[in-house]
């Protein structure tokens, strides 16, 4: 705009004009909304509407050449150490409520307090207790429970002609690490047996699912199916400190109030316990599934989800198997709200 509201106009070899007034006949034209039908063309601003349509086409084409670009060249791109890096990055965002209650004083720690510990009735009391003489810390041996191992392999493999004997080599296909089983089991006892029987014979086709999974192409990315069930069988029992009586009794406030989220799961279901190993192993699998995990990596996968599993039995809400299984976002139960 020139002094005193004026301004110049030119162009195409004309000579400028000095306009005084700051509307112009020009500025109509200018003002003309693209989408008026003018296929006159005026300055050349309209668009006729069919015009706009195959330029839109034309827009959506590219891009979709494009998108189909981007997806190839991403095959290419290994993103383990991606999700690796997330999954310790979220391991350490989870352990900072505990770690400030461990290391800050009581007048920070206060801002991270634990949730309220519901009180369990008699009967609750009575039925947990139950729970714990007969399944926890109960050793393995094949005198006792050789026929619960034997019922296992045939549910694991139904149509195999071939039954192992107490030492074989054959018990790695089920993911043991040796040919004697028993061996496996010193750290959990029968509990991860029964555990596994019961995700075989309640969820056939998710069992066979994980079973064939942990197999894998080759070594490197397959991992021990056993021994991850009675490595998060043994997460369980140790984050809630189911003990027998005969052992000294657990003053962890954290793990009483897992343990009393359990005894309120078992009032609505006695094989509780194996439920919560199924969802366990299920996510074990996502994880392993979402981080391109290997042999060498299972440790990673293991202690990602014992903080998800402990955070996540913490939770107020966790009352039920089925409340539970949202927490861990599994879906064991599908529409039916429990199990």
């Amino acid at each position: 705009m020139a002094e005193g509201g004026m301004r110049k106009r030119g162009g195409g070899g004309q000579t400028a004009s000095t306009v005084v007034d700051d509307h112009h006949p020009d500025d109509e034209e200018d003002s003309k909304p693209l989408l008026d039908g003018d296929t006159g063309g005026g300055k050349g601003h309209a668009v006729s509407g069919a015009g706009l349509t195959a330029y839109r086409g034309m827009i959506v084409e590219q891009a979709g050449k494009y998108w189909s670009m981007a997806q190839e060249k991403m095959k290419d791109v290994d993103m383990g150490p991606v999700y690796q890096y997330w999954s310790a990055l979220r391991d350490w965002l989870s352990e900072v409520p505990e770690m400030a209650r461990k290391n800050l004083p009581d007048s920070v720690t206060a801002y991270f307090p634990l949730p309220k510990t519901p009180e369990l009735t008699p009967e609750q009391e009575e039925r947990l207790i139950a729970f714990i003489e007969k399944n926890v810390g109960i050793p393995y041996t094949h005198e006792e429970h050789f026929d619960e191992l034997m019922e296992l392999w045939n549910l694991s493999f139904p149509t195999s002609e071939h039954k192992p004997e107490q030492s074989d080599r054959e018990w790695k296909r089920l993911g043991f690490q040796g040919d004697n089983p028993a061996t496996d089991f010193r750290a959990a006892g029968v509990l991860p047996v029964r555990c596994l029987s019961h995700f075989a014979q309640m969820y056939p086709d998710k069992y066979q699912e994980v079973l064939k999974r942990s197999h894998g192409t080759c070594v490197e990315d397959s991992f021990p199916f056993a021994c991850a069930a009675i490595n998060l069988s043994h997460l369980l029992t140790d984050a809630m400190k189911l003990k027998n009586h005969s052992e000294p009794p657990n003053t962890d406030p954290a793990a009483a109030h897992m343990r009393a989220m359990f005894g309120l799961m078992l009032e609505h279901d006695a094989n509780a316990f194996q439920e919560l190993v199924c969802i366990v192993f299920m996510a074990l699998d996502d994880e392993w599934v979402r981080t391109h995990a290997t042999y060498m990596t299972f440790p990673i996968v293991l202690k990602t989800i014992r903080e998800k599993t402990h955070s996540a039995l913490r939770h107020p809400s966790s009352n039920s198997c089925a409340a539970f299984a949202r927490r861990m976002n599994v879906n064991l139960y599908g529409a039916v709200s429990e199990p």
